[in-house]
C-alpha cells in the first residue's frame, strides 16, 4: 500500500499514535456528527455493530501453527470481513471536494474495563451521486491502533457505504443547498504562527493533557505539509490543531 506523499510528518505524527495490540476490544456503538445532520445519531444495533471493527488494515497480522506470519488478510479483496475501508483499493487520490463532511467514533469495549468505552474517531465523506464514500484516517487521536498509513483519505468498503450511508441520508436536511458544515470540534493540540513563519504546537490526548511539543522552522523538512495542513492562518495569531485536513 502506498503512503502519503508526505512521509516525513507521517513519521511525525505517528511518534504520537503507537500501535497497541491489546486484546483486542468490541464496538458497543458507533457515533456520528457533522455536516447537514438534524440529529445526533448513535448506532447500537448489534447486526449492524458486528459488520465492522477497527483491527484490520495494515499493522494488523497473523501467524500460522508455525510461527510463520500469515500473509495480510487485508490485502485480500475475498475476505471483507469486519472492514469499514477498502483496503485493497489502496489511498483515494480522486477524492472530489465538496462532500458531506461526518466524524464517525467507534468506541471500544474491553472485558476488563467493563465501566469505560474507547474512542476511536474518523472522518466519513458519502458521495450518493457514485454511491461511494471516503473514510479519513487523522495522523493522531487514536492510540487502539496506528497503521502507519494515517494522514490519508481512502474508499469506504461496499458494506459500510450499504449499511451507514442511509442512516445518514435519512438524518441529513438536504431543503437547502450547500449543507451546513459542522464538524464536531476534535482538537489534536494547539499552537502558534511566529511572524516570522515559525510554527509551533502542541499536542494533547483526549482528555487534554500535553503530549509532545513541536518546533518547526521554513527550513525544517516538512513544513510545507505542516504549514498546509494548519489551514489559512494569519502569521503572529494562534489556532487550534485539528484532527481534519482543510477542506
Amino acid at each position: 500500500m502506498r503512503r502519503s506523499c508526505s512521509l516525513s510528518v507521517v513519521g511525525l505524527f505517528l511518534l504520537v499514535a503507537s500501535t497497541t495490540c491489546w486484546s483486542k476490544g468490541q464496538t458497543i456503538r458507533i457515533e456520528i456528527d457533522g455536516d447537514g445532520l438534524t440529529a445526533h445519531i448513535v448506532i447500537t444495533d448489534p447486526d449492524i455493530l458486528s459488520q465492522f471493527s477497527i483491527w484490520n488494515g495494515p499493522g494488523v497480522g497473523t501467524r500460522g501453527p508455525d510461527g510463520v506470519p500469515n500473509p495480510p488478510a487485508y490485502l485480500d479483496p475475498n475476505k471483507p470481513a469486519g472492514r469499514f475501508i477498502d483496503w485493497p483499493r489502496d489511498w483515494a487520490s480522486n477524492k472530489p471536494s465538496g462532500l458531506q463532511r461526518l466524524e464517525v467514533t467507534f468506541f471500544i469495549g474491553f472485558p476488563t474495563q467493563p465501566n469505560g468505552a474507547h474512542p476511536h474517531v474518523v472522518a466519513y465523506e458519502p458521495d450518493p451521486s457514485e454511491s461511494r464514500g471516503f473514510i479519513y484516517l487523522p495522523r493522531w487521536r487514536n492510540n487502539l491502533i496506528s497503521h502507519g498509513v494515517e494522514g490519508n483519505w481512502f474508499h469506504a468498503s461496499d458494506r459500510w457505504n450499504e449499511l451507514i450511508a442511509p442512516i445518514i441520508a435519512q438524518h441529513t436536511d438536504r431543503t437547502s443547498e450547500p449543507l451546513q458544515p459542522r464538524m464536531k470540534n476534535c482538537v489534536a493540540g494547539h499552537g502558534s504562527l511566529e511572524p516570522d513563519g515559525i510554527i509551533k504546537f502542541v499536542l494533547v490526548d483526549k482528555h487534554g493533557k500535553q503530549t509532545s511539543r513541536w518546533r518547526f522552522e521554513t527550513s525544517t523538512q516538512g513544513y510545507e505539509s505542516v504549514h498546509e495542513y494548519i489551514g489559512n492562518v494569519e502569521p503572529g495569531t494562534d489556532f487550534e490543531l485539528s484532527c481534519w485536513p482543510p477542506r
